[in-house]
C-alpha cells in the first residue's frame, strides 16, 4: 500500500468517527459528575473572549478553567527557515551539508543509495532548553523514496539520527559534491536549503496531544465535551485554529493533521518531541502534512538518539 493509499483509507474511516478526540471513560464520567450540561441561550456568553494572561484570549468557558489549564504550559524552541544559498557547514539547517567527523561514512538507506539531509541543529545556536543538549551538532536523515523513509504495518522506517559533541567533529568532512543529485530531487520534502534561527516561546493545552489528554487536570476537549452539538464544535473550533501547534519546533507540544501516533501506543506515550518540520512555501510533506521525531526523555538526558521514532502524515 501507497502513502497516498494509506491516508485515503484512513480518511475514509475518520469519517464515521467523532470529530474531536475522545476523554477515556473514567475521565469523562468525573467530568459529568462535577457538572451539568447549560441551556443553549448561555452559548454568547460562554463564547465571550476573555484574557486569561496577556496575549493569551480564550472564550468564557475554558476561561473559567484557567487555574487548572495553565498547568499544561510547555516551553518550546520556535524554528525560523529562511531558505538560503549560503549556509556554513557549522549552522543549524534544513537540507544542506552537515558537519561530519573526517573518515565517518555519510548514511545510506537500506537501499544502499545516500539518504536526504533532512536537518542540522547546532545546540549552540539555540536557545538552552530544559533536558535537551547545550551543544553539539543533531542531524537527521532519511531515505529518499516516495514515502521519505517512512514504513507501516510495524517495518521499521528508513532514516537515522546523529548526533556529534563538538570535539568529535573538529577535524570534519568538506566534499559533499555526492549529494547534488540528491539535494537537487524535486520528490524529497524540502525543496531548498533552509538556514535555521531560533526563539524560545511559551504554549499550552496539547490539543490533540497523547501526553497532554493522559496527564493533564482537565483539557479543553473535556470542557467543550460539557455542552450540547453546536457549542461544543465552536469551542473545539476555536481549540483547533489557534492552539494546533504547528510549525517547525523543537520540544514542546506536536501538531497533526491525523492523530498522535503515541496516543495507542504504550511503548511511546512518554516520548516527547524532538524536532517537528512542518509544510511551508519550500517545504512539503505529503498534501501539507508535518514531520515529527519523538524521543523518551531518559534517552534524550543521556544523549541516546538510536532509538528515535519518525512520523509524518498528512491530511
Amino acid at each position: 500500500m501507497g502513502i497516498f493509499d494509506f491516508f485515503s483509507k484512513k480518511k475514509k474511516d475518520d469519517q464515521s468517527a467523532t470529530q474531536f478526540p475522545q476523554q477515556p471513560a473514567a475521565k469523562q464520567e468525573k467530568w459529568d459528575q462535577q457538572a451539568t450540561k447549560p441551556s443553549q441561550h448561555d452559548a454568547d456568553y460562554l463564547l465571550e473572549k476573555i484574557e486569561v494572561i496577556p496575549g493569551l484570549v480564550l472564550p468564557r468557558a475554558f476561561a473559567d478553567h484557567w487555574p487548572e489549564l495553565s498547568q499544561t504550559k510547555r516551553t518550546f524552541i520556535k524554528i525560523n527557515a529562511i531558505p538560503s544559498d549560503d549556509i556554513g557547514l557549522e549552522q543549524s539547517k534544513f537540507a544542506f551539508y552537515p558537519m561530519l567527523p573526517v573518515g565517518f561514512p555519510y548514511p545510506t538507506a537500506k537501499d544502499g543509495n545516500f539518504m536526504f539531509p533532512l536537518a542540522q541543529i547546532n545546540f549552540r545556536e539555540m536557545p538552552p532548553l530544559q533536558g535537551y543538549p547545550k551543544t553539539g551538532y543533531l542531524q537527521f536523515y532519511i531515505a529518499t523514496d516516495d514515502t521519505h523513509g517512512l514504513r507501516f504495518d510495524n517495518e521499521p522506517s528508513d532514516f537515522k539520527v546523529l548526533f556529534f559533541e563538538e570535539h568529535e567533529v573538529e577535524q570534519y568532512q568538506t566534499d559533499f559534491s555526492f549529494l547534488s543529485p540528491v539535494l537537487s530531487d524535486e520528490m524529497q520534502p524540502v525543496y531548498k536549503p533552509h538556514v535555521l534561527s531560533f526563539e524560545i516561546q511559551e504554549e499550552y493545552f496539547g490539543v490533540a496531544n497523547a501526553a497532554s489528554e493522559k496527564t493533564s487536570v482537565i483539557s479543553l476537549n473535556e470542557i467543550a465535551a460539557k455542552y450540547d452539538g453546536d457549542l461544543e464544535d465552536e469551542l473545539m473550533e476555536f481549540a483547533y485554529d489557534n492552539f494546533s501547534h504547528n510549525g517547525h519546533k523543537v520540544g514542546g507540544y506536536a501538531y497533526f493533521t491525523q492523530e498522535d501516533p503515541r496516543m495507542y501506543n504504550e511503548e511511546l506515550k512518554n516520548h516527547v518531541l524532538l524536532l517537528q518540520i512542518d509544510s511551508d512555501i519550500e517545504i512539503m510533506w505529503g498534501d501539507s502534512g508535518v514531520c515529527n521525531f519523538f524521543i523518551h526523555p531518559d534517552d534524550l538526558a543521556k544523549k541516546d538518539f538510536s532509538n528515535v521514532y519518525y512520523n509524518w502524515d498528512c491530511s
